[in-house]
C-alpha cells in the first residue's frame, strides 16, 4: 500500500496537482483506497455467496447503524480489516442459513428485537481511540435511534412484502451493530476497572 501511495504523491507532485498539505492527501488516499479494496471484497463475498444485492444492503444498513452505534473498534487498520472480512462473512453466512431453513428467521427477529432495545438504551457507545463529548453523545445516540427505527420499520416491511432475505439482512445488520456495541461497552468497562 506505502509504495502504491508513494507512487500516486509522486505522480501528483510531477503533475502540480498536489496543492494540499502531502499527509493529509496521503491519509485520504490511503482511506479511498482500503474502502474501495473493501467494497471489492464485499461484492466479491456476495457473488461467491450467491447474495450479491444482500451484501450490498447489509453493507448499507450496518454502516449506517456502525457510524453512530459506535461500539467495539480494533487496535489496529490490519485487525480491523481481518474483522470486517469476518463480519461479513458471518453476516453473509446467516442470511444464507435462514434462507434454506426459514425456522431460523423468528429467533433471527427476536434477536433483532433485543438488538433494537439495546441500541435505544445504550448508543453511542465510544472506545479508548474514539471518544465522545457530551455534543457528540447527543447527536449520534439520536441519529443511531433515528437510523435503527427506519432500518426496523424497513425489515418489517420486506417480510410483509415476502421479501424475507432483504428482511433478515437488515436483521441481521442490526444484531452485529447491538454486539459490537455490547462488547466495546464490556471492553470499556473492563479497562476502566484495571
Amino acid at each position: 500500500m506505502d509504495k502504491l501511495l508513494d507512487k500516486i504523491i509522486e505522480n501528483m507532485k510531477k503533475n502540480d496537482c498536489l496543492t494540499d498539505d502531502e499527509e493529509i492527501v496521503r491519509f485520504g488516499l490511503e482511506i479511498m483506497i482500503e474502502k474501495a479494496i473493501f467494497i471489492v471484497i464485499i461484492a466479491a463475498f456476495g457473488l461467491l455467496m450467491r447474495c450479491f444485492f444482500e451484501s450490498a444492503v447489509f453493507t448499507v444498513c450496518f454502516t449506517l447503524l456502525r457510524e453512530y452505534g459506535g461500539g467495539y473498534h480494533a487496535e489496529t487498520k490490519r485487525k480491523c480489516f481481518v474483522l470486517s472480512i469476518l463480519t461479513l462473512i458471518v453476516a453473509l453466512g446467516s442470511i444464507k442459513l435462514a434462507e434454506h431453513f426459514t425456522v431460523l428467521v423468528f429467533p433471527l427477529f427476536i434477536a433483532a428485537v433485543i438488538s433494537v432495545i439495546y441500541i435505544f438504551i445504550a448508543a453511542p457507545i465510544d472506545t479508548p481511540n474514539k471518544r465522545f463529548d457530551e455534543d457528540e453523545i447527543k447527536v449520534y445516540g439520536k441519529k443511531a435511534r433515528i437510523f435503527t427505527a427506519v432500518l426496523s420499520a424497513a425489515a418489517v416491511i420486506l417480510w410483509l412484502l415476502k421479501l424475507d432475505n432483504f428482511a433478515v439482512t437488515v436483521a441481521v445488520g442490526i444484531i452485529i451493530e447491538a454486539y459490537l456495541m455490547l462488547k466495546g461497552y464490556i471492553k470499556n468497562r473492563m479497562e476502566a476497572n484495571l
